[in-house]
């Protein structure tokens, strides 16, 4: 099944007869966020409860929804994913699954990489969405066949592909998978995948 889908699953069965599912949920886009370093695109925002994450991406959604509308949905386009994205990540962030729910500040983007840094270090990497930073800064161990990879990291990007939950089926537990930054923070949480946002904010 597909990962987006799935995770809309989890997420309905966790909301059932909460009446969550029935809040109001505001899409909008911040011009002023400073994205995470992984990501490109822009910032949307999803509000709910008094709570707001964020998702990156470069086709934003402005729009007064509720999480219920993603129930038994196609999620067949990348806005819609995007959107569906945003609001999974606000409502594990206000059930407390999910602790990051926005970017760290820019000053903190050369700290995460350094971290990072230490879990690649000479490990032969697979980019699920591009991540032009990783893919300039460890150039030489970019590879694009997933059999050669000896770690996958998963932006914004990459956490829409359709095609990401048979990756996953087939190399979990084979090789390390890591979801970056705060826009794959919810799915992260709800399918149980490795999640790196060391600095990212819950405000």
């Amino acid at each position: 099944m597909d990962i987006l889908i799935d995770s809309v699953n989890k997420l309905e069965t966790i909301l059932e007869h909460s009446g969550c599912e029935e809040v109001g949920v505001l899409l909008d886009v911040n011009p002023d966020a400073v994205n995470c370093q992984f990501d490109r695109g822009a910032c949307m925002t999803a509000s709910f409860g008094g709570r707001s994450a964020e998702f990156v991406t470069s086709d934003p959604i402005r729009a007064q929804t509720k999480i219920s509308f993603m129930f038994g949905a196609p999620l067949d386009t990348p806005s819609v994913r995007s959107a569906a994205c945003a609001m999974i990540n606000v409502a594990t962030g206000f059930f407390c699954l999910s602790r990051v729910l926005h970017a760290c500040p820019g000053a903190r983007h050369a700290d995460c990489m350094t971290d990072l840094g230490t879990v690649i270090q000479r490990k032969k990497i697979l980019c699920i969405g591009s991540i032009p930073v990783i893919e300039d800064t460890f150039r030489a161990c970019i590879v694009t066949d997933p059999k050669e990879a000896d770690l996958i990291l998963v932006s914004a990007e990459g956490i829409i592909d359709p095609g990401l939950r048979d990756l996953i089926a087939e190399f979990k537990g084979t090789k390390r998978i890591i979801c970056l930054g705060p826009s794959t923070a919810g799915v992260a949480r709800l399918q149980q995948i490795e999640h790196w946002c060391l600095y990212g904010t819950g405000v």
